[in-house]
C-alpha cells in the first residue's frame, strides 16, 4: 500500500471512529436536539425578517424569537399541562372515593331497557361480571394516573434541563443555521438535486406534522370543551384539553374521551344529552380534523394519509411524543429515498437504452468504392 491510499484510509478511520463518538456522547441528549432543529426550521421565516428589519444582527433575532417561545408556546402549554393534571387529580380522587361509580350504571339497564336487557342475556353476557371489570378497569386507570403524575413529577428537574438544552440548541440553530446547513449540504456525498430532496422532505414533513398537530388540537379541544360545558359536564376545561391533547393521537384521538361520555349520559338516563354529546362528537369535533388541518397544512406534505398514520403510532409507540413528529418524518424520508433511487435508476436504463440505439455508420466495402 502506497503512502496515499493509507493515508486515505486513516482518514477515514477517524472520521468514522469520531462520527461514532459524536453520537454516543449526544445520546442521551437527542430528543432536545431534534426538538430545537424542528423549532428552528418552523420559526425560520421569522427569523429571516427579523434579521433583515435589524440590519443583520443575527443573535438579537435568535434572543427574541426564544423569548417568543417561551411566552406564547411554552407557557401556554404549562398552564394546560397543569389544567390536565389538576383535572385528572380530581377524577382520580372521585374514583377513588366511590363518588364515581362507572360499574353501577349497568344495574339499571333492566328497568331502563329491557329490550337492550335482554339481548345482553340472551347473548349470554353476565351483567355482573361486566360490572365488576368496569369498576377494576376504572380503578386501574387511576391507579396509572396517579403514578405517573408521581412520575411527572420526580422527573421535573430532567425536564427542565432538557427544555434548556433545547432552546440553547435552538439558539444556536438560529444564530449560525446558514452555516451549519451549508456545512452539512457540502458533506453529504450526494448530488445536489438528492440533497435539496432530502432537506426538503425533513423541513416539509416537520413544518407539516406541527401546524397540524397544533391546529386541530386548539380546534378540538375548544369545541370539546364547549360541547361538555353546554350539556353540564363538570371539569369541561379539563376533558377539552385532554381531547385536544388527545387529537394528536390518530385515528380515534378526541373520540376516547366523547364517545364514552356520550355512551355513559345515555345509559345513565341522560338520553337526550347524550345523543347530543354522539351527534357533535362525530359530526363536528372529529370532522373538523378534515377542515382544519386541509386550511393549515395544505399540500405541503407529500406522505399518504394512511402511511402518516401508521408512522404516527410507530413514533409514539418506540419515541414517546417526540414520535409523533420523527415518525411521520421518517416516513417523508423514507418515500425521499426511495423516489430519488427510482429516478436514478430510470435514468441509468434510459441512458444505457440511448447508447444501444445510437445510430452508427456501417460501411460495406462495396460503399466504400
Amino acid at each position: 500500500m502506497t503512502e496515499q491510499p493509507r493515508l486515505h484510509a486513516f482518514g477515514i478511520t477517524v472520521l468514522v471512529l469520531a462520527t461514532v463518538g459524536m453520537a454516543i456522547v449526544l445520546f442521551p441528549f437527542w430528543k432536545a436536539i431534534f426538538w430545537a432543529v424542528v423549532l428552528g426550521i418552523l420559526f425560520w421565516p421569522l427569523r429571516r425578517k427579523l434579521v433583515q428589519r435589524l440590519n443583520g444582527r443575527t443573535a438579537v433575532a435568535s434572543t427574541l424569537i426564544v423569548l417568543v417561545i417561551l411566552v406564547f408556546v411554552l407557557v401556554p402549554v404549562l398552564l394546560i399541562a397543569g389544567l390536565i393534571a389538576d383535572g385528572a387529580i380530581a377524577v382520580v380522587a372521585q374514583v377513588q372515593s366511590g363518588a364515581f361509580q362507572p360499574g353501577a350504571i349497568l344495574e339499571t339497564l333492566p328497568t331502563r331497557f329491557p329490550r337492550l336487557s335482554n339481548i345482553v342475556s340472551s347473548v349470554g353476557l353476565d351483567i355482573a361480571a361486566i360490572k365488576e371489570t368496569l369498576g377494576q378497569g376504572f380503578v386501574s386507570v387511576a391507579e396509572f394516573a396517579v403514578s405517573n403524575l408521581a412520575q411527572i413529577g420526580q422527573g421535573a428537574s430532567a425536564f427542565a434541563f432538557q427544555l434548556f438544552l433545547a432552546l440553547y440548541v435552538l439558539f444556536a440553530v438560529l444564530q449560525y443555521g446558514d452555516d451549519i446547513y451549508r456545512s452539512f449540504f457540502d458533506a453529504i456525498p450526494l448530488t445536489r438535486h438528492q440533497k435539496k430532496k432530502f432537506f426538503g422532505s425533513f423541513a416539509e414533513m416537520s413544518v407539516a406534522t406541527i401546524k397540524g398537530m397544533v391546529s386541530v388540537g386548539i380546534v378540538q379541544a375548544i369545541l370539546g370543551g364547549m360541547i361538555f360545558w353546554l350539556l353540564g359536564i363538570e371539569s369541561a376545561a379539563f376533558w377539552g384539553a385532554l381531547m385536544g391533547l388527545l387529537s394528536v393521537v390518530p385515528p380515534f384521538g378526541a373520540g376516547f374521551i366523547w364517545a364514552p361520555a356520550g355512551v355513559m349520559m345515555v345509559l345513565n338516563g341522560n338520553v337526550t344529552g347524550g345523543l347530543i354529546l354522539l351527534a357533535f362528537g362525530a359530526g363536528v369535533i372529529s370532522m373538523s380534523d378534515n377542515v382544519v388541518r386541509p386550511i393549515v397544512v395544505g399540500r405541503s406534505s407529500s406522505v399518504p394519509g394512511y402511511l402518516v398514520l401508521v408512522t404516527t403510532l410507530g413514533g409514539l409507540a418506540m419515541f414517546g411524543l417526540t414520535g409523533l413528529v420523527l415518525g411521520p418524518v421518517l416516513a417523508s424520508l423514507f418515500l425521499s429515498g426511495w423516489q430519488l433511487f427510482g429516478e436514478g435508476e430510470t435514468k441509468a436504463a434510459l441512458v444505457q437504452q440511448d447508447a444501444a440505439s445510437e445510430p452508427r455508420l456501417n460501411i460495406t466495402q462495396e460503399d466504400a468504392r
